[in-house]
């Protein structure tokens, strides 16, 4: 009882069940509604999806240039808002660009995005804006503590974008691609709440030159933090076709719920509470990190072992007969799923960190894992396995940086490393 007591007085647990609520039942109508969605698509149809889906992904961190994360580090709450709002307004001039580069690979074929229907790229921009969107929002409603609001956006997300996909089945692909853009549009309307109605300018370049340093050293290492983790999809379908890549598409899925579930909600708060201590004490920042890590691995070891011995068989009897493959993917997958839940959620302290350049280290390692699939001659089984132990090792290598980083001598004032330009 006492330490239920102590829990509940918890901000930081009050934070986490604030957004895992929010984000569980997200991802509930998505477990629930996932078993129809492969009945009324094809692997081909997903793996489709897929690529689009992967292009959003990487596109979205060019798309705010990583100002976002700067909101929470912001030394004001009039700097704060600034910096929401020209995140905003920028993102909508990425989103055009983000459609020219889309269409660009769609007409080269590149990593199989010639499969793509031509319309894509202008579903491309709806959806890029709204990512955007939902990431500053988003990093605005954890500055003000509004957790309750963002898991309110989760469960919007979670739910329009699966029924938006089943209503529009009859389309094929195209109701896939349209339904995933409705959702990332639509489910902003409970963020929208947490942003002041003021009058006033939604382009401040001076605070955006003031946080440079974001977009100058977060943005390549985001970059290809996100492209290593999209690519696993377009190469597959590149390697061994659309059936392929929509079966590790659903892998993929499946696999992320519990990395949604409580990954995302302990990172959003766990960044948060950092930046605190960080302003507070520098040194009681590394043990925060050491205890959450800890308490995550010990989260998912079982859900690991669940994964690995029982996808295989609940896949065809859940999702049909031909998506047998993205069960033995899913089982394979287990241990990359356990070093993610453990390592993702704590690796937003880079961003308070003097030297967040270290990550690129992790980064550029993680690409060129994926991209040894285009030199070994395997099946699709055999290079997932490869793939799999690869990120994991990094996954052990990258936490070793974030521990570093985490120190006194990695870590500066949140102020620092934005307003400073340094």
């Amino acid at each position: 009882m006492r330490v239920l007591r102590r829990l509940r007085q918890s901000t930081f647990f009050r934070g986490v069940l604030a957004i895992a609520g929010g984000t569980a039942l997200a991802q509930v109508a998505g477990v629930l509604f996932l078993p129809l969605l492969t009945r009324l698509y094809s692997p081909e149809a997903l793996g489709l999806w897929g690529l689009f889906v992967s292009f959003l992904g990487v596109a979205s961190v060019a798309a705010t240039l990583r100002y976002e994360v700067a909101i929470v580090a912001a030394s004001s709450e009039e700097e704060a808002l600034a910096l929401t709002r020209s995140t905003l307004a920028l993102a909508v001039v990425m989103g055009f660009l983000g459609v020219l580069v889309l269409e660009l690979m769609r007409r080269a074929d590149l990593l199989g995005y010639g499969a793509l229907p031509s319309w894509a790229a202008p579903l491309g921009f709806a959806a890029l804006t709204g990512t955007a969107w939902g990431m500053a929002l988003r990093y605005y409603a954890v500055r003000q503590g509004a957790f309750g609001l963002v898991g309110r956006f989760a469960v919007a997300q979670g739910v329009i974008r699966p029924v938006s996909q089943i209503l529009l089945s009859p389309a094929g692909v195209g109701g896939l691609l349209l339904g995933e853009t409705v959702g990332r549009f639509l489910g902003l309307t409970a963020l929208w709440r947490v942003l002041p109605r003021t009058s006033g300018p939604w382009w401040h370049l001076d605070v955006l030159l003031r946080f440079r340093s974001f977009p100058l050293l977060q943005l390549p290492s985001s970059f290809l933090d996100m492209l290593a983790l999209m690519a696993p999809v377009p190469v597959f379908v590149a390697l061994y076709g659309p059936a392929v890549g929509g079966a590790l598409a659903l892998a993929q899925r499946a696999v992320g719920l519990p990395v949604s579930l409580v990954g995302g909600a302990v990172a959003d708060v766990f960044y948060g509470r950092a930046a605190e201590l960080a302003r507070a004490d520098l040194q009681r920042v590394r043990p925060f990190l050491v205890q959450t890590s800890a308490r995550l691995l010990l989260m998912a070891l079982p859900f690991g072992l669940a994964l690995g011995i029982a996808a295989p068989f609940l896949a065809t009897w859940v999702f049909g007969e031909p998506w047998a493959l993205a069960g033995e993917m899913m089982s394979i997958m287990a241990p990359w799923m356990v070093a993610q839940l453990v390592v993702s959620p704590v690796s937003r302290v880079v961003f308070l960190s003097r030297f967040p350049w270290a990550k690129l280290v992790y980064d550029a390692l993680s690409v060129l894992a994926v991209g040894a699939l285009f030199i070994v001659q395997l099946s699709p089984e055999e290079a997932l396995r490869l793939l799999t132990w690869l990120y994991v090792a990094l996954y052990a290598l990258y936490w070793v940086i974030l521990l570093w980083l985490a120190g006194d001598e990695g870590l500066s004032a949140p102020r620092v490393a934005g307003a400073k330009g340094e």
